[in-house]
């Protein structure tokens, strides 16, 4: 199985940046050239085309509710080892929920609960 370098986010395919490669879930709500805020939008059972995000983050989601899946680029169902992922599950669900996020290799999200995910992503362009 071919892996991008993982280390090196620079390098990975523009084509695959978030906005870029799944809009209907990432909207531009702020961009200049230290910041891009993204409104991220995952309806019920609703799974995003593959995509990245190159840049570290702080994601801010105001609704949310497990069970949410990652999945990679060849359709493997991952383990929920993810920043969001762990943090998701350890959540009380009460205000909103809070994550540092780094840079995230290609692959996708299925929201596989009754609820729409919904939050806002600020991505911090020169941290990377």
């Amino acid at each position: 199985m071919a892996h991008h370098d993982v280390s090196d986010p620079a390098s990975w395919d523009p084509e695959l940046d978030a906005v870029k490669a799944a809009p209907r879930h990432h909207k531009v709500i702020f961009e200049n050239d230290n910041l891009r805020v993204l409104e991220v939008t995952l309806e019920p059972n609703d799974e995003e085309p593959v995509h990245h995000h190159r840049w570290p983050s702080v994601f801010v989601l105001d609704q949310i509710k497990p069970p949410v899946t990652d999945i990679a680029p060849d359709g493997e169902r991952l383990p929920p080892h993810r920043d969001i992922i762990k943090a998701l599950e350890a959540w009380n669900g009460q205000g909103c929920l809070v994550v540092n996020m780094s840079p995230q290799p290609p692959g996708r999200v299925l929201n596989e609960s009754d609820t729409t995910a919904h939050g806002i992503r600020i991505e911090m362009k020169n941290m990377g």
